[in-house]
């Protein structure tokens, strides 16, 4: 009877370790653990043209929307606090906010999440009905008006997330679009310190529709969008638009000696003329211009965030 009993001690036992294995943690208590990561996306060495480009900064706030798959015949759920607001620690993990740990719930089922970034502009995701107007900062040649400009929306691989005591990964998607200018001196060497960058009568509003992350066309009156003030320090900037098309002169440069030019006679790689300039959801448009004395010289480039489509297009501008 003794062996009997060690026999059933240790398989118990076996049996316990086996569980903790599963969860990969002893102490989890039935908690949603979450990170985060962003969609691949053009790099750049500049700092300026990289913020958030791999992952969230530290300290950075995403709105998160939890609820319970419910099963067919079920009569009470789970409620949870909408939106939950997580931080990022710049390593792609994200703590709960303090005191508000949301778990899953005692009924075993799964929940659907998901998420919103900059914090602060979606407030429910309940229906298809429920939309928002956001816009884009008018002057972004700060990081802060630059980030909270960067419409993402996160979800995990698939919903509904199943009980587990791993962390889910949401992987976020830039709903709107980036350019990211950089200049040359060129012919002449003229001077760049100062020179202000700007993106002309852009519509900086769009319509979104939370519980779907879909985005309307851009709207709202028309403005510049200042893209920065170089510095022979810091020759690259980035903004970020709402998907539009545009006209080839959408780009603007005065000089600190008071010469502005704006972009025209945009060709693409095969000669043709750009009679618009087509701003698509998720794509980064990168414009290298050369500063010459007599205009400017521009190479442009058009790559998704998650994909290797590339278009390449030279233009002169007077």
């Amino acid at each position: 009877m003794r062996t009997k009993a060690f026999i059933m001690m240790a398989a118990a036992a076996l049996a316990m370790a086996g569980c903790s294995n599963d969860n990969e943690n002893d102490n989890w208590a039935g908690e949603i653990r979450l990170n985060s990561g962003l969609t691949v996306q053009q790099t750049n060495p500049r700092a300026a043209t990289d913020i958030q480009s791999a992952q969230f900064d530290n300290g950075e706030n995403i709105d998160v929307f939890i609820n319970e798959a419910t099963q067919t015949g079920q009569t009470t759920s789970t409620t949870y606090k909408q939106p939950l607001v997580y931080t990022a620690d710049g390593n792609g993990n994200m703590k709960a906010p303090d005191n508000k740990q949301p778990y899953f719930p005692a009924s075993g089922n799964g929940v659907n999440i998901y998420a919103y970034y900059p914090s602060g502009k979606v407030n429910s995701i309940a229906s298809d009905a429920t939309t928002i107007t956001f816009s884009v900062a008018e002057d972004q040649s700060g990081e802060t008006d630059y980030k909270t400009s960067d419409l993402m929306y996160g979800k995990p691989t698939s919903n509904p997330v199943a009980r587990t005591g791993s962390s889910t990964t949401l992987t976020f998607t830039h709903l709107l679009s980036k350019v990211t200018i950089t200049l040359q001196q060129g012919n002449g060497a003229p001077s760049l310190d100062g020179a202000v960058v700007k993106l002309k009568s852009v519509k900086p509003s769009t319509t979104l529709t939370p519980s779907t992350g879909t985005i309307s066309e851009a709207s709202g009156t028309a403005a510049d969008i200042i893209v920065m003030t170089a510095s022979s320090l810091e020759l690259s900037g980035s903004a970020i638009v709402v998907p539009q098309t545009l006209p080839a002169s959408f780009i603007e440069i005065t000089l600190a000696d008071g010469g502005v030019l704006t972009s025209k006679d945009l060709k693409d790689s095969s000669g043709n003329p750009i009679t618009n300039v087509v701003l698509n959801s998720g794509n980064v448009h990168t414009y290298t211009i050369t500063v010459n004395l007599t205009g400017l010289k521009v190479t442009s480039t058009i790559t998704p965030w998650n994909g290797n489509e590339t278009h390449n297009g030279e233009a002169e501008m007077q």
